[in-house]
């Protein structure tokens, strides 16, 4: 009765350690599709390994148009030397950071009007993001520091893709943006491709 009993524990955990491995695999396996879907040239700037799979959002460009975007959205901890690794790179770089309340961005999939904000800087609507922003999940928290490493007006997707977001300034009624938000109270990096 207890070998038995011992021979259903072992499958039971190895059909779990099976079931895991598999699913690790399906969300690189997405990660990657993500990456090619939206440009290699655009999510260069992801990290090269996934940490939390569980915090990888892709909206791919077929489906851009029910959200007004495309997008990858992937969020990790990351321990003190490697979180100050990434700080000092952006600022050695020079990248400029924006607050999440800052009145020069515009939210890409947002439903609020921006066409007045011609000089805006867009950033993706944070709310398939799996942070805990709170009643309004389309922004980051105060915590968070925004640098947007590029973002261009254009159009960078397929034709029958494209979204059209009349709430847009006619400059960013289509383009890209990408960047990192880092939160160092949690220390936590948040990159971003979107694609409109």
């Amino acid at each position: 009765m207890q070998k038995t009993l011992y021979i259903i524990i072992v499958l039971f955990f190895a059909s779990c350690l099976d079931a895991n491995q598999k699913s690790e695999k399906e969300i690189l396996s997405k990660f990657m599709d993500g990456r090619k879907a939206l440009g290699l040239s655009l999510t260069d700037h992801f990290p090269s390994e996934l940490r939390d799979i569980k915090k990888l959002s892709i909206g791919f460009p077929a489906g851009a148009y029910g959200t007004g975007m495309a997008s990858m959205i992937y969020a990790h901890q990351v321990d003190s030397s490697e979180f100050s690794k990434t700080y000092q790179k952006l600022n050695l770089n020079k990248i400029r950071s924006y607050q999440p309340t800052d009145s020069l961005l515009i939210i890409i999939g947002d439903t609020l009007d921006y066409s007045k904000k011609e000089d805006g800087i867009p950033i993706p609507n944070f709310q398939s993001y799996e942070g805990n922003f709170g009643p309004n999940s389309k922004y980051l928290s105060e915590n968070n520091e925004i640098y947007v490493l590029e973002s261009k007006p254009g159009k960078f997707m397929e034709e029958e893709y494209l979204t059209s977001n009349n709430n847009l300034p006619a400059k960013w009624k289509n383009g890209f943006s990408r960047g990192i938000a880092i939160n160092e109270k949690q220390r936590e990096l948040v990159y971003w491709t979107c694609v409109w």
